[in-house]
Formats: structure tokens, C-alpha cells, sequence
């Protein structure tokens, strides 16, 4: 099977122009002829304040792996020239060859919108129009969040998924947000929450061997190192325990947690600023350590001084694309809604 991505420049357009663009381009391209439509979602990146980086290849490689709408949002603010209100566009399309005699596939479709002038500020309006109806939409939101007051009923109209990356800037300025978002029926997921399944997925293999299992689940004590510019992972990390063993939480400092397990007993949660991300679990004589460092996470069981088990896996690495396309093909992860309702959204940070 052939595929070409055909490539268009539209600076200085209004933003009607848009949707009649993308519905015409392609057949005209093809002299005529109308493709199969193979999408299946529409993806929105907003771009706002973020550095500036090749954002149609970043788009055309998410696509590439999963047929999409993909929407980059970027409204641009601030400059002598945005003083009219138009969009700066460049618009790509991959389109699949099949058998002679049968119509080419419209694979994806990828736009970049420099928004100016006034749809700087009503971008949701120019956007509205091209996502595609009765279709999943998520949108990723990169760099700070809005500012309170942010229209959500109106995104949310359009889009069926908020997509943040809180190992970015916190949990904490996302706080209103998820709450504004959430009633509104959009669902929300973390792209850190993702990376760090490599941490669930280490500790439940270690609970196969009894004294992990008991460190874990009927810890005496939890001491948590942790880099404070990312401290929304084990933020995420001790929600996730705190849900899933029915613990609840009973008193929340800066650099300590008072939690209270099914048994009645409280266990103390200590935490302090390190380089390298550590969770340590006190279950009498026994303590199970886990620490990421160089791309790994390492594990052992010590009784005491005696070492009884190591564990070694690698631990998952920010990449945009894999990252995108791993939360596509699993949708959205109620884990992630227990996590934050069981700790983050009543933390004071």
C-alpha cells in the first residue's frame, strides 16, 4: 500500500476558510476524486507560550501511527503584527493508495493554526468547527493552564478529553481546571500518571513475594524522597495506594501525611526533597526500597541487614509521540480520577 503526504500554506485566511479547506483540498489534489475518510479521532495540541519546536512533524508522526484530525493551537499574542484578526495556516494530508479501481484513503490530516488578532483570544469558536462530530476528541493542553473564568463549558462542547502533563508544572495550577472540567463531562488524563505505571507495575510484582507484599499493603512507616519540581508523581503514586488499600488520609503538612489503614492503625508519610525519586517502606524488621535513577527503577527487600531481594526494570521516559499514542489506544484511565480524588484535590500544595 503507497501513501503521500500532501502539503498547503495558507497565511492571512479567516477562520471560516479553514473547514472549507480541509473539505476540498484533498479531492482537488486527487483531481476529483473523494477519499475513504480512515480517521478516527481528533487530536488538539495547544501550543500557547510553549518554545517554539516543528510542531506539523511532531503532528504528521502521531498521525502516521493513528489515523487523526490533528488541530495545533496556537494563538499568538502580543506583536504589532496580530492587530488583525486571521490565521496563519499549514495543513498536511497523508492519503493511502489501495487496489486499482478502489478510492485512496484519507489517512490524517494535520493543521497548524496561528491564531491572531482577535481569535487569539476566541480560538474555541475557529476550532469548534473541525473536530469531527460523533468522534473522540482530546485535546492536550501544554504549558500553564488558563486562568480562572476560562470558558470549559464551551471547549467542552467539542472536546471529550483534557490531556495535561504534570510533570511539567504540577497538579496544583490544574486543580481548578480539572474541577471546572470534569462536571462538564470532559474526562481528564495525565501523561505523567502514564509514565509512571512503570512504578505500579514494579510493585506489583514485588507484593508476589510475602514481605513485599506486607511492606506494601501494612507499611509501619513511608519515607518518600522526591524532586519537589515533580512532585506530582508521588503525589500520584501514594493516591494510587491510598485508593486502592482503602486507606484514608487524616492529616496533610508540607513534608508529612498522617494516613490511617483498614486496621485502624496510622501510618506516617514522611517526605524530603532528593535528587532521584525514592518511595521506602518500614514493615517491622523488613524494609522494601524503590529509587529511579538513570533510567531505571531498582528495588530490594532487606531484613535488617540482610538483603533478600533486587529488582531491576526500566522506568518509562517523556517522549511526545509514544506518549500520545499510548493514551489514544488506551482511552481514558479511571485509575487516575481514584488517584486525585483520594489525595491531590484535597492537598493544600
Amino acid at each position: 500500500m503507497e501513501s503521500e503526504t500532501l502539503h498547503w500554506e495558507h497565511p492571512n485566511i479567516k477562520g471560516p476558510e479553514l473547514l472549507r479547506l480541509l473539505r476540498t483540498e484533498v479531492p482537488q489534489a486527487l483531481g476529483g476524486i473523494v477519499p475513504v475518510t480512515a480517521t478516527v479521532l481528533t487530536l488538539g495540541l495547544y501550543v500557547k507560550g510553549i518554545p517554539e519546536t516543528d510542531w506539523m512533524e511532531l503532528a504528521e508522526k502521531i498521525s502516521h501511527v493513528h489515523p487523526s484530525r490533528v488541530l495545533i493551537i496556537n494563538p499568538v499574542t502580543g506583536t504589532a503584527e496580530d492587530t488583525t484578526t486571521h490565521v496563519d495556516a499549514q495543513i498536511s494530508a497523508t492519503v493511502t493508495y489501495r487496489r486499482r479501481g478502489e478510492p485512496p484513503t484519507l489517512f490524517s490530516e494535520c493543521v497548524q493554526m496561528n491564531l491572531r488578532g482577535g481569535l487569539a483570544n476566541h480560538w474555541i469558536d475557529v476550532v469548534q468547527s473541525l473536530i469531527k462530530s460523533d468522534l473522540p476528541a482530546y485535546l492536550l493542553w501544554l504549558g500553564a493552564p488558563p486562568l480562572p473564568g476560562f470558558r470549559w463549558d464551551l471547549l467542552s462542547t467539542g472536546f471529550t478529553h483534557l490531556v495535561i502533563d504534570s510533570e511539567q508544572i504540577g497538579l496544583g495550577p490544574w486543580k481548578s481546571a480539572i474541577l471546572a472540567g470534569k462536571p462538564l463531562g470532559m474526562a481528564v488524563d495525565d501523561l505523567y500518571w502514564q509514565r509512571l505505571g512503570s512504578w505500579r507495575a514494579h510493585w506489583a510484582t514485588l507484593a508476589d513475594y510475602p514481605e513485599g507484599l506486607s511492606a506494601i499493603t501494612n507499611p509501619d512507616k513511608i519515607v518518600i524522597g522526591w524532586p519537589s519540581s515533580h512532585s506530582s508523581g508521588w503525589r500520584l503514586l501514594l493516591g494510587w495506594l491510598i485508593d486502592r488499600l482503602k486507606w484514608t488520609v487524616s492529616d496533610i503538612e508540607p513534608n508529612y501525611l498522617s494516613i490511617i489503614n483498614d486496621y485502624g492503625q496510622t501510618i506516617p508519610v514522611e517526605i524530603h526533597e532528593a535528587n532521584d525519586p525514592s518511595f521506602t517502606f518500614h514493615h517491622d524488621a523488613y524494609i522494601l526500597s524503590s529509587q529511579s535513577s538513570h533510567k531505571e527503577l531498582h528495588s530490594r527487600i532487606m531484613k535488617e541487614t540482610e538483603e533478600l531481594y533486587t529488582m531491576t526494570d526500566p522506568c518509562y521516559q517523556a517522549d511526545p509521540v509514544n506518549d500520545i499514542v499510548k493514551l489514544l489506544n488506551r482511552g481514558h484511565d479511571q485509575l487516575f480520577d481514584f488517584a486525585l480524588a483520594s489525595l491531590i484535590m484535597n492537598d493544600r500544595d
